[in-house]
């Protein structure tokens, strides 16, 4: 196994160097995002029992369908959107800007329509508008902490830029691949039996009227799944392709992980004080290794001397620095390129880059300690043990 080096050599520096990000301007970074009442996993789970109570009360409100009555499709497409909305939110802030107002509009001409409204039905009305306004609200704030958090580490950046490494992982290259093709099969299907539905409804007499309803919650369990899992996909792919788009913004980070969980972008590796800013899940497939041909040799030399110029760290206690590829922010796929000492303690050693891609993610409990620099090779700790 490869150990992290805690400070990077000057040979892992892209050309022109590469700042290191302040403690300072990476606060300011982070306080740009949402307050916590708009926080994406947050409201996201508050959103479900939420949304299926003003669900099940609207529908209450709903008149009986039998079949001689044929197919009901009022509010149906609100059904589908308002059930979706976590999943919009969690995922697609622009996508809730856009379905939300749409929801709301639809409920406000429930309530101020000629038909009549019970008083359940109402109170579940302007439940689903309150919803609608908070993730609204909370979608729009979003996209604009987006924006600032961009704006913010550009500046920290300054005018320092650099093409992305050659050879990338596999996850990267790959992004978004299975959400796309399953979220797009379930959509297709929801779609297809959407449109044998309507030309049934429309193809019946009115003496003998078609009652699909039986089609329409087939497809309420595929459309409320599959679009924003396509969108997910999509968003990603984009995301991932977006460092593909010229040289790009380079600064130096700290990276610390756990033994279980996220892994955690920090100011930088050597300021015990340096915040949490943002995580991501480190999956095998999204790091290419140096053993696999994916990184550069940056020294060689005798084990001991390396190790004491260039120590390894245990990476769950404290942080490592690596250089940063791209724009970090909620949504945003960044690069980041870190040592490694690539050989066993065999007398012999060689420091490599590796590389890894970071879908980050807007988690905001990290559950990490405090910790003080180790100072010496925690390899040779352990061999001395």
């Amino acid at each position: 196994m490869n150990e992290m080096v805690k400070i990077l050599p000057e040979a892992a520096l892209p050309e022109g160097g590469a700042r290191p990000w302040t403690v300072e301007a990476a606060r300011r970074w982070r306080d740009a995002r949402v307050p916590l009442l708009f926080a994406p996993t947050v409201v996201c789970w508050l959103l479900v029992p939420l949304v299926f109570y003003g669900f099940s009360l609207v529908g209450s409100d709903d008149p009986e369908t039998a079949a001689s009555s044929g197919t009901d499709w009022v509010g149906y497409h609100s059904a589908i959107l308002f059930l979706a909305l976590p999943a919009w939110y969690r995922y697609l802030p622009a996508a809730t800007a856009v379905s939300a107002p749409v929801i709301a509009l639809d409920m406000a001409g429930r309530l101020y329509g000629p038909d009549h409204v019970t008083d359940e039905g109402r109170a579940g009305c302007w439940l689903v508008i309150a919803v609608c306004a908070w993730t609204f609200t909370g979608a729009v704030l979003r996209l604009r902490a987006r924006r600032r958090q961009r704006a913010l580490f550009l500046e920290a950046a300054g005018d320092a830029r650099s093409p992305i490494p050659e050879h990338l992982p596999d996850g990267h290259r790959h992004r978004g691949r299975w959400p796309i093709l399953i979220g797009g099969l379930l959509t297709l299907t929801g779609a297809a039996c959407l449109a044998w539905a309507l030309v049934a409804d429309l193809g019946a007499s009115a003496q003998a009227p078609y009652n699909a309803i039986n089609q329409q919650m087939l497809s309420l369990l595929l459309l409320i799944p599959g679009p924003p899992l396509l969108g997910r996909g999509l968003t990603a792919r984009r995301a991932a392709r977006r460092l593909h788009d010229g040289p790009q913004p380079v600064l130096r980070v700290g990276v610390r992980g756990r033994a279980s969980g996220y892994t955690w972008l920090v100011a930088d590796a050597r300021t015990t004080t340096a915040p949490p800013l943002i995580g991501f899940r480190s999956r095998f497939g999204d790091t290419r290794r140096f053993w696999s041909g994916g990184g550069r040799v940056l020294l060689a030399g005798p084990e001991d001397r390396l190790r004491a110029e260039h120590h390894d760290i245990d990476h769950t206690r404290e942080p490592y620095e690596a250089v940063l590829y791209g724009v970090p922010c909620e949504g945003a796929e960044v690069l980041l390129e870190y040592a490694v000492h690539a050989a066993p303690l065999s007398g012999s050693s060689t420091i490599a880059s590796e590389l890894t891609a970071a879908p980050l993610l807007p988690v905001r409990l990290h559950r990490l300690k405090p910790w003080k620099p180790a100072g010496t090779s925690y390899s040779l700790q352990r061999l001395r043990q």
